[in-house]
């Protein structure tokens, strides 16, 4: 429709007392973020923050990290990717699909059991005959941790130098993600797992028991997250970046059980 055509619609709709919307300039393009499934409950809160700081709509794909680089290094459009370990963001990184990352955030592992289940009550127990354990698979961030964990502990007298390889002959299953772990136990398909301390949320929380590992075993499970090298939104994936690397966003990360 040209412009004369477009003034006549205009008179014709004040005439019968209607109006039309005000030209402006198109809506500011959807940030896409790739980001490790554990991330979901702080960043679904702090995109609604962001959106309202910036004007950028924000749109999360969640998953195992391995899952997001593997996506990535294939092509998938994406602005911003934040993953569970350093590892996979290297793997990113070495591929040419983000130039560099910071840390922006970090985490504690813990076990977690069914709440009326008593095959497992210690760490120990773990290694336990007979205890079906889920685990994230050894790609995941989290299920790597798991594992260095177990390795960590089979080093002192308290667990044996078998420990590892006793927790590993219990493990029933081998999942794509956190998520997957944390609800497994919590509908009482396994007799443990090992999830972030973030993923007991409120509605996991009444489900299971959670306990720590001891002191030191487990290692430091690190967040870093970078704008991708070809973002379709450069500007919008370095916006959301300085937002939840800011103190605004970090709140967001901390209210969940995140640390600095």
């Amino acid at each position: 429709m040209n412009r004369a055509n477009l003034l006549r619609c205009a008179a014709l709709l004040a005439a019968f007392g209607l109006t039309t919307a005000p030209l402006r300039a198109a809506d500011k393009p959807v940030v896409t973020v790739f980001a490790a499934a554990s991330l979901k409950e702080a960043f679904d809160a702090a995109g609604v923050a962001f959106t309202k700081a910036t004007g950028y709509p924000v749109r999360f794909s969640y998953g195992g990290s391995d899952t997001l680089v593997a996506q990535l290094l294939q092509g998938a459009p994406a602005d911003v990717f934040a993953s569970a370990n350093q590892q996979q963001m290297q793997r990113a990184i070495d591929g040419g699909a983000v130039p560099s990352a910071r840390i922006f955030a970090r985490n504690r592992l813990v076990v977690i059991v069914p709440a009326n289940d008593t095959t497992v009550a210690t760490v120990a127990d773990l290694g336990k005959k007979g205890a079906k354990v889920v685990l994230a698979a050894p790609s995941v961030p989290v299920g790597n941790y798991a594992r260095q964990t177990f390795t960590n502990l089979a080093k002192g007298p308290r667990f044996g130098a078998d420990f590892a390889a006793r927790v590993q002959a219990n493990v029933v299953s081998e999942e794509t993600d956190v998520k997957a772990v944390a609800t497994k136990i919590s509908l009482g398909e396994g007799d443990a797992g090992v999830v972030y301390a973030t993923d007991v949320t409120p509605s996991i929380a009444p489900k299971v028991r959670t306990f720590p590992f001891p002191a030191g075993a487990a290692p430091d499970a690190i967040y870093p997250i970078g704008v991708t090298k070809n973002a379709p939104n450069g500007d919008g994936g370095r916006a959301f970046l300085e937002f939840i690397t800011s103190p605004a966003g970090q709140a967001f990360l901390r209210a969940r059980g995140f640390e600095e």
